[in-house]
């Protein structure tokens, strides 16, 4: 409450006093009944405005009791105040600091989430093309397979069938020098009884002596 409006309301309040004395005194008349009701209410008045005005004063010396119980000084105290205040700010700047890190990390995080989930995307596409294309390559390996089988038994007769050929040929071709070496060293032994075999030189017969082919005449 502003002290100099209530000073200016005490002093109305005893101005009218005044004013009703004197008209008492005027007309010679008692004080009325509401004339004593005006009085009551400045003196009660008067009396909350004192309460207000030493009620800081007690609060002061509560508090000031209360430091002399616990033995610290109110110099000490502000000062300890203005530690925690400075601590309390330090602290608030941290957890700014702290919530825009955080902050950071989310953001990150929801990149690397958007990443994944893109990977995770693309994965599943290959996945889908892969379990596509699988029947049409496992068709495709089971159609070469068969193929190569049937190709590898076709090579396997003509080769059977080639080396069967060969070993006839062969064995035509060595009947026939045989007979022909025969035929020729033969004649040869007339004229040189040592001749008892032949070789083949140059693709030619050579009728000889002590070679492995032999010949009976």
């Amino acid at each position: 409450m502003d002290l100099s409006k209530a000073k200016e309301g005490i002093k109305k309040g005893i101005e009218h006093t005044k004013e009703d004395i004197s008209t008492f005194k005027h007309h010679g008349l008692q004080f009325r009944h509401h004339h004593i009701n005006m009085l009551f209410i400045i003196i009660v008045f008067l009396i909350i405005i004192l309460i207000i005005m030493i009620q800081p004063a007690l609060v002061g010396y509560k508090i000031s009791k209360q430091f002399e119980e616990i033995g610290m000084e109110v110099s000490e105290f502000m000062k300890e105040r203005d530690v925690v205040k400075s601590n309390l700010l330090i602290t608030q700047t941290n957890l700014e600091s702290c919530k825009s890190l955080n902050n950071d990390y989310l953001g990150n995080l929801a990149a690397e989430k958007n990443v994944s989930f893109y990977c995770n995307q693309e994965k599943n596409e290959l996945q889908s093309r892969y379990n596509q294309l699988k029947p049409e390559y496992d068709f495709n390996i089971t159609r070469i397979k068969s193929e190569f089988e049937q190709k590898k038994n076709e090579i396997e007769s003509n080769l059977t069938r080639f080396e069967t050929k060969y070993n006839e040929l062969d064995a035509l071709y060595d009947s026939i020098v045989n007979n022909a070496a025969q035929n020729i060293c033969c004649k040869a032994k007339v004229d040189n009884k040592e001749i008892d075999s032949y070789i083949i030189a140059n693709s030619r017969i050579v009728c000889t002596t002590g070679e492995k082919d032999k010949i009976s005449c």
